[in-house]
């Protein structure tokens, strides 16, 4: 899908999409509008419930505005080098975890500056938290309604890795 530009065919969708949202290999797709009317959305077979992978124009996460509520499985988004943010994922309350035992993962996202997109999430995250190679992160604001996080398969339950800019890991006091 390398040239894939729009998602405005999938306007029509609309409620509950009954697996995962994936996404991969779409290096033109700047942008998930067209998804803005799917409310919630089950998992894959690796039990992740959003998965975007390889999409280096993605500068915008808004077109998930929609969902809401829990996501059964894992929220993972690896190199998007232009997502700024996670807004458009406020409205989600609860993360499940994949079978490796992640509940986030957020990879090679060099220009991610803000968490605020997850300030929905409260209670228990079961699986861990990873975060690598966001350069530009300097807080982890956003996370503050998480009451727990759990581990993954290689028993770690925090993951933080290659960001020089991290100042504060307030974002985390609700632990």
């Amino acid at each position: 899908m390398p040239a894939l530009q729009s998602l405005s065919g999938l306007r029509g969708l609309a409620g509950a999409l009954p697996g995962a949202l994936t996404i991969q290999n779409a290096a033109q797709l700047a942008s998930l509008d067209g998804l803005e009317n799917i409310t919630t959305n089950g998992k894959n077979d690796a039990g992740d419930s959003i998965w975007l992978f390889q999409m280096p124009a993605l500068q915008s996460l808004s077109g998930l505005r929609g969902l809401a509520g829990a996501l059964p499985g894992a929220l993972t988004v690896q190199n998007a080098a232009q997502l700024a943010s996670l807004d458009g994922l406020e409205n989600i309350t609860t993360i499940g975890k994949d079978d490796d035992g992640d509940s986030i993962w957020l990879f090679q996202m060099p220009a991610l500056q803000s968490l605020s997109g997850l300030r929905g999430l409260a209670g228990a995250l079961p699986g861990a938290l990873t975060i690598q190679n966001a350069a530009q992160l300097s807080s982890l604001d956003g996370l503050e309604n998480i009451t727990s996080i759990g581990k993954n398969g290689a028993g770690i339950g925090i993951r933080l890795e290659q960001m020089p800019s991290l100042q504060s890991l307030s974002g985390l006091r609700g632990l």
